[in-house]
């Protein structure tokens, strides 16, 4: 098929090909009959995976490996959300039957159940090359086109909450890979100059699902979603006409190239404070820098080089301000105290009585605040408080308290206070204090 010069608006839209997953709390007491009301309800096919446990009963899979269908969808149990949050997912759908579920859904969740800041709906937005010939597909298609061109404030300003939020971080993060000596031009861009929010899922919109040639979109959500159907609907439209204009991809507009322009100006002068130690303190006054506690200057400078890449991704991305930042040279680790961080990315890094809300790999935690977030392998030292956040393969002391928290330690075992969440996997400590409405699975 030969590609036209112009498309219909409508023509487009029908060529959008769409997969969807709602996240909501059902008030019906078991899966199974919340899947038949739903299937009945939307005149589709809802099976619940099931598995057996150890007694021989069968219970509902969580993350199961059946495909769904445009015929036969499946409900699971959704863990991350607390125990009685499921998910409903769709296979791939035509233009206008994705518009029919998400209405009639929408229309289900008010009737029967409810959504709060937790639950979201998730876009899998794929093109029909036979409906709409394009330039490229989504498995080549130019990211930083689709980054530069896409319009973030159109859904932040229907979803305000979901702007900090630690599963939909903004697009918006293009930068040079090496932060100090080299700014590339759009003409220059390539993965060896530029950094793109390309390496995982977490962000408004998941480019790990390009080699599968789809696109997972996951701004929306929030409180009361389903009350937003006319909103999601737009936006729905919004994603299938930006990503068409993004296969049809030939050169940069100027208001893209301008944008670039700001990013690169933006940061330009974050980096001129991290040139030299002596550049550090005067940009940022509020944030002191010591190793092995000591701030000399020559001192500090001589492991410049060490601490610089950790301090900019602190306060770049993690919006730092204000703080004690240390580089403990005997376990090459940075440490920092008393700081507010949100939205955050951090790796290897020891935190002392900080508030915190981000995704934090291979850290350790002191009497540490710590909200909507993910830990992955790192220890909560002491007295921590952990809150809706999601905890993987992480060192629960008995100090520690976990609050409707989602638990999946396969191989540590469990010591901390636990009050509601669900405990996914691990070993349940002699120490552990659980409440009664934590489910253990």
């Amino acid at each position: 098929m030969k590609i036209k010069k112009n498309y219909t608006r409508e023509e487009i839209l029908d060529s959008g090909e769409i997969g969807l997953e709602f996240e909501f709390y059902s008030e019906m007491k078991e899966l199974v009959e919340t899947a038949r009301s739903i299937g009945e309800f939307l005149k589709k096919r809802v099976v619940v995976p099931m598995s057996f446990n150890r007694l021989g009963k069968e219970r509902p899979v969580y993350h199961s490996s059946v495909e769904p269908t445009d015929t036969i969808f499946k409900l699971e149990p959704d863990y991350s959300g607390g125990k009685k949050m499921c998910e409903l997912i769709t296979g791939k759908l035509s233009y206008k039957e994705a518009r029919n579920t998400i209405i009639k859904m929408f229309e289900w969740i008010q009737n029967n159940g409810y959504t709060n800041n937790r639950c979201s709906i998730h876009i899998n937005l794929s093109m029909n090359e036979n409906k709409v010939p394009t330039l490229a597909t989504v498995k080549n298609m130019s990211v930083a086109k689709f980054i530069l061109s896409f319009n973030e404030n159109k859904v932040f300003e229907y979803f305000p909450d979901r702007k900090d939020s630690v599963y939909a971080r903004s697009i918006k993060q293009i930068r040079p890979n090496n932060i100090l000596f080299y700014q590339p031009t759009l003409s220059e861009f390539s993965k060896s100059t530029l950094s793109l929010p390309t390496n995982e899922k977490y962000y408004g919109v998941n480019f790990l699902k390009m080699h599968k040639n789809y696109l997972e979109y996951r701004y929306i959500g929030g409180e009361g979603y389903e009350k937003k159907g006319k909103k999601i609907l737009e936006l729905v439209d919004y994603f299938i006409t930006h990503l068409h204009e993004v296969l049809n991809f030939v050169s940069f507009t100027d208001g893209e190239k301008n944008e670039f322009k700001k990013m690169m100006e933006l940061d330009a002068k974050n980096y001129k404070g991290f040139i030299k130690f002596e550049n550090f303190k005067k940009t940022f006054p509020d944030i002191a820098v010591t190793v092995d506690m000591k701030n000399t200057e020559e001192f500090v400078e001589a492991y410049w080089p060490n601490i610089r890449d950790t301090l900019y991704s602190l306060i770049i991305t993690g919006k730092l301000k204000k703080g004690n930042f240390n580089y403990d040279t005997e376990v090459s680790r940075c440490q920092l105290h008393k700081a507010k961080l949100k939205n955050c990315k951090s790796e290897n890094i020891e935190f002392v009585e900080c508030e915190l809300d981000g995704i934090m790999y291979n850290c350790y935690f002191y009497d540490c605040n710590i909200i909507n977030s993910q830990l992955y392998s790192c220890i909560a030292v002491r007295n921590n408080k952990i809150k809706l956040s999601r905890i993987s393969e992480t060192q629960l002391p008995m100090s520690n308290t976990c609050e409707d928290c989602y638990i999946a330690n396969k191989k540590i075992i469990i010591n901390c206070e636990v009050k509601n969440g669900v405990i996914r996997s691990g070993e349940i400590g002699k120490l552990a204090k659980l409440s009664k409405e934590t489910m253990i699975i």
